[in-house]
């Protein structure tokens, strides 16, 4: 699976959260199917995350490197998929 294709399918026709704090406002609700983090994501963030038992994917970039994945021309550590739209993110393996 090519990543940075299936980010930008995901943020283009599904629903996608950006950032640690909206990510963890949808897991609250129940919403988020996958979590994927960037390689530099603060440890602390990642330890709240998992707390959360949702499959959580770790990004082998920065958040830089996230960022332009999804489209975006800024940095993003933390996202959430909600509904994968037309990509297969869904598909990766994540840690639980």
């Amino acid at each position: 699976m090519d990543i940075k294709r299936a980010l930008k399918n995901a943020n283009e026709t599904g629903t996608v959260t950006i950032g640690l704090k909206e990510t963890i406002k949808e897991l609250k609700k129940g919403k988020v199917k996958l979590i994927i983090v960037a390689s530099n994501c603060p440890e602390e963030d990642m330890k709240v995350l998992k707390g959360f038992k949702v499959p959580l994917y770790r990004f082998t970039e920065n958040n830089m490197d996230l960022g332009a994945a999804t489209g975006k021309p800024f940095s993003i550590s933390t996202l959430g998929v909600i509904n994968a739209g037309k990509s297969d993110i869904l598909a990766l393996k994540g840690e639980s």
